[in-house]
């Protein structure tokens, strides 16, 4: 019987002794491996020999989770990467850099097309011209110019392009974004006029508040007397994610 009620009063004083500690504050937090837990530590660990290990799961599980807490943590096994639950949404956790996209197509025989009308001439940039892609926040469709955004947010948009012998003349310019294929911004526009044949470009940038699914489109005019076509320089669109 003795040895019984010895046995009682040894565990809890255990467990107590190995997994919390009570400060100075009198505020208990849970220390493993450790008793000195330091007074701003709520939980602590110490260890030379094991690593902690958090929740591992897919992403279908992830999302499945029932209605988890801002700064909730797992690491996702279907990305190879740690989630955490921010602003009512999982998002990777480690950005080594600005989330970005960027296009880039070099030199291209007949690739710049001078119009004398003002229709809207797509850069013919797509997802087989992707340089860099955040696959979390970009999806470069089939479609000549055009960009899937994947989260909210502010963005950074920026296009460019040049030629090697844009022809003499006066030629208005115009880049522009459309959002979904109804509303345009204007990135950058102006008036060209060469004495001679030569080499010219242009490029810009603009600020865009946009949603999840928003699709922007990025185009051109190049406007003179008379259509024709010219050797392209470069074609180049980037997006980041402010």
């Amino acid at each position: 019987m003795l040895c019984r009620i010895f046995t009682v009063f040894l565990i809890p004083f255990f467990l107590n002794s190995l997994f919390s500690q009570e400060t100075e504050e009198n505020q208990v937090g849970v220390g493993i491996g450790t008793s000195t837990l330091a007074p701003g530590s709520a939980f602590q660990i110490e260890s030379t020999t094991g690593a902690m290990v958090q929740p591992r799961m897919t992403s279908s599980e992830m999302n499945a989770i029932p209605t988890p807490l801002d700064g909730a943590f797992i690491f996702n096994t279907t990305e190879n990467a740690w989630y955490i639950h921010k602003e009512g949404s999982w998002q990777t956790f480690v950005r080594v850099q600005t989330p970005s996209i960027i296009l880039n197509r070099g030199q291209t025989n007949n690739a710049i097309i001078i119009t004398d009308t003002t229709n809207i001439t797509p850069f013919p940039l797509n997802q087989d011209n992707t340089l860099v892609s955040d696959i979390d926040f970009y999806q470069a469709t089939e479609n000549n110019g055009e960009i899937r955004i994947l989260r909210s947010g502010t963005y950074l948009i920026s296009a460019g392009f040049s030629t090697t012998n844009l022809p003499p003349g006066s030629l208005t310019y115009r880049l522009e974004v459309s959002l979904n294929n109804t509303t345009s911004s204007i990135i950058t526009n102006g008036e060209v006029n060469l004495p001679g044949s030569d080499y010219w470009g242009t490029s810009g940038n603009i600020l865009l508040i946009l949603q999840t699914n928003d699709l922007i489109n990025i185009g051109y005019i190049l406007k003179g007397a008379s259509a024709s076509t010219r050797t392209a320089a470069f074609f180049n669109i980037g997006v980041s994610k402010l």
